[in-house]
């Protein structure tokens, strides 16, 4: 089998490859306005930049979200893992559970080996397997860079939907992964890292499903869910409190980092990127009333592709149940800041 390296086709991998925020904005709004088919069955649509559309279908709670994008690792395995994990996050984070899905696949059939094709299709098929949810066909094109991922129908009970901007007064803020995932993609990129020089670990971390999001969402002491992607966590804690009356502070010394990150992130980072981007539109949303390092700076910012979950919760509840559950599960989770009133700004202290 010939050998090629998916990383030399991406131009930026994964959610890194995300178009600037304010961008986005624009085209989700003209998308809005041009919009002239009403359905009252539309519970959800791309109002508050959810994780997911909630569609009422019969009294049943169906919800539908797309992901794709371009390799951030050069092993086809990993990345049909990772592209698999990330389209199915957005569902979870929602609090349902995956049924079905549609493969988005583009790649350039003279440059990419079918063996390394297929390897794609093989870490992404032992994803949906463990998660339940069924491959129904899909959509395959040429294109000079490969992209892969998903369509996904799910489905959420009405007292488990959870959504971005719902935090309650007093909350703990809460995720699930360590910061940095973007970082160690661009270093692989250009070369200052190798695959064979990540621990398990971490590849554990770029390529575990985010499935404990169906069962946080079923405590009602969870007030607010979504997952760390393309715009950093600065940028889903900005959704998390804009036009709510709350604040979040954040206690920098709790955020935790992938091993090794801080080290490479002034390095590998470079302006412009999707770093800078998301510096940029989330700065006037910043407080910093801690010295904090340059960074960090940049880790609070790195999109995150596959990233870990970011949710809320009352002090009770985390004591009596979340606690537990992450025993239990034997996962991580990490207690970084509390939710107050306030007019939508995150403080770093």
């Amino acid at each position: 089998m010939s050998v090629c390296n998916l990383l030399e086709f991406s131009e930026s991998g994964g959610c890194g490859c995300k178009i600037p925020p304010q961008m986005l904005t624009n085209i989700l709004k003209t998308t809005q306005q041009k919009n002239t088919v009403k359905n009252n069955d539309i519970l959800l649509g791309f109002e508050t930049s959810d994780d997911c559309a909630i569609y009422n279908f019969g009294g049943k709670k169906l919800l539908f979200s797309t992901d794709f994008f371009s390799s951030t690792v050069s092993s086809p395995y990993l990345f049909g893992k990772i592209a698999a994990a990330n389209a199915l996050s957005d569902i979870y984070a929602t609090g349902g559970r995956p049924l079905i899905v549609n493969s988005i696949l583009a790649f350039p059939p003279d440059d990419i080996p079918m063996p390394y094709i297929e390897k794609m299709i093989e870490g992404a098929q032992e994803v949906m397997a463990e998660c339940g949810a069924t491959v129904v066909g899909g959509h395959t094109i040429k294109n000079a860079q490969p992209l892969y991922g998903f369509a996904v129908i799910g489905e959420v009970e009405d007292a488990h939907i959870r959504q971005n901007n719902t935090p309650r007064n007093h909350d703990l803020v809460i995720i699930t992964k360590p910061l940095g995932i973007g970082i160690i993609s661009n270093a692989l990129k250009v070369g200052r890292l190798s695959e064979a020089e990540l621990p398990e670990s971490t590849l554990e971390i770029m390529s575990r499903v985010n499935r404990i999001g169906y069962t946080l969402a079923q405590y009602p002491g969870v007030s607010a869910m979504t997952d760390i992607t393309g715009f950093g966590l600065a940028g889903h804690l900005s959704e998390l409190v804009d036009n709510t009356g709350f604040n979040v502070s954040i206690d920098g010394d709790a955020v935790p980092v992938i091993e090794g990150v801080e080290a490479l992130s002034l390095a590998v980072t470079k302006n412009p990127s999707g770093t800078y981007n998301n510096i940029s539109r989330y700065a006037r949303f910043v407080k910093y009333e801690a010295d904090i390092s340059d960074a960090l700076r940049l880790i609070l910012h790195d999109p995150q592709t596959n990233g870990g979950l970011l949710f809320t919760v009352d002090e009770e509840t985390y004591r009596d149940h979340i606690l537990p559950l992450f025993e239990a599960e034997q996962s991580d989770h990490y207690v970084i800041g509390t939710i107050s009133a306030g007019q939508g700004q995150i403080i770093i202290k």
